[in-house]
């Protein structure tokens, strides 16, 4: 009865599989902050990577590259040292922060035209706290 059944599962997990890649946003871009004037986010994602520039001001607060597969990295913030990992869920671009005992989830969502980048910050230790950070696309 159901010896058929194989193609027609190898044909949904490859519509699937398009799906979900297609969910996939391409954030790169300068962005900057509408909370705070001197804050700005370089993002260049390109062949499953993604290089961070924060810049505050012209003082640059971090620079790191890191693969998109949610394995770690090394990177430095403001001068200090950290693991980062950095991966896509569905259409959230997600990346995980720990500098010692402190650590913290960022959840980055581009809306649907493409014009605005949303930064939720969730703590996973108690000395951080959770904010939300919008920022618009730079024309270029």
């Amino acid at each position: 009865m159901f010896t058929h059944s194989k193609p027609y599962l190898l044909l949904l997990f490859v519509a699937m599989s398009g799906t979900l890649a297609a969910q996939t946003p391409d954030v790169s871009g300068t962005w900057l902050s509408n909370s705070d004037a001197s804050l700005k986010w370089i993002l260049d994602q390109k062949s499953g990577t993604i290089h961070v520039q924060e810049l505050v001001g012209d003082k640059v607060e971090a620079d790191f590259t890191c693969p998109l597969t949610g394995q770690e990295c090394a990177a430095k913030e403001s001068g200090r040292a950290e693991k980062v990992m950095m991966y896509f869920n569905g259409n959230k671009l997600v990346q995980i922060c720990e500098h010692g005992n402190s650590s913290v989830k960022k959840r980055l969502v581009i809306s649907p035209d493409g014009k605005t980048l949303t930064v939720n910050t969730v703590p996973l230790s108690s000395d951080q706290k959770a904010e939300t950070i919008s920022f618009r696309r730079q024309s270029t």
